[in-house]
C-alpha cells in the first residue's frame, strides 16, 4: 500500500500551481509517480517534490512530462509562468528587509608627553 498523497495548495504560488497540475495530469493518465519518473528519466522522489513545490522543475523535464502525458505543452507553459512570477517578486533577503545598524565605539588612549629628543629612531 502506497503513501497517502500530500495535500497540495495550488493557490499558494505559481510553483504550487505547477505541481498540482503535474499531479492532476499524471493521475488523469493513470500513472504512478514511479511509472512517470521512469518514462521521463528522473527519480520518483524528484517528481514528488516538484508536485509538492519543494523543488523547482526544469523546463526540459516539463517538456518531457508534456510529451508523455499528452498535455499539449501545458506544463512547459506553466513552468515559464513560474519563472516570470519569480522574477517579478521583490527580493526578501535579510539585507533588503532589515535596516543596517552601526555601533560606534570610541577608545580613549592615554598618551604621555613626548620629548623630541627621546623619540626612538
Amino acid at each position: 500500500m502506497g503513501q497517502r498523497p500530500a495535500e497540495l495548495r495550488p493557490h499558494a504560488s505559481a510553483r504550487h500551481f505547477l505541481g498540482a497540475e503535474l499531479r492532476c495530469w499524471r493521475q488523469q493518465r493513470g500513472l504512478s509517480l514511479a511509472r512517470l519518473a521512469a518514462l521521463v528519466y528522473v527519480s520518483p522522489d524528484l517528481l514528488g517534490k516538484i508536485e509538492k513545490a519543494e523543488r523547482k522543475a526544469s523546463l526540459d523535464l516539463m517538456n518531457r512530462c508534456d510529451e508523455v502525458l499528452g498535455t499539449g505543452g501545458a506544463l512547459a507553459r506553466l513552468r515559464r509562468f513560474v519563472d516570470h512570477q519569480t522574477a517579478a517578486q521583490p527580493r526578501t533577503d535579510a539585507s533588503a528587509t532589515m535596516p543596517t545598524r552601526f555601533r560606534v565605539v570610541t577608545e580613549i588612549v592615554a598618551v604621555s608627553s613626548v620629548d623630541s629628543d627621546t623619540t626612538p629612531r
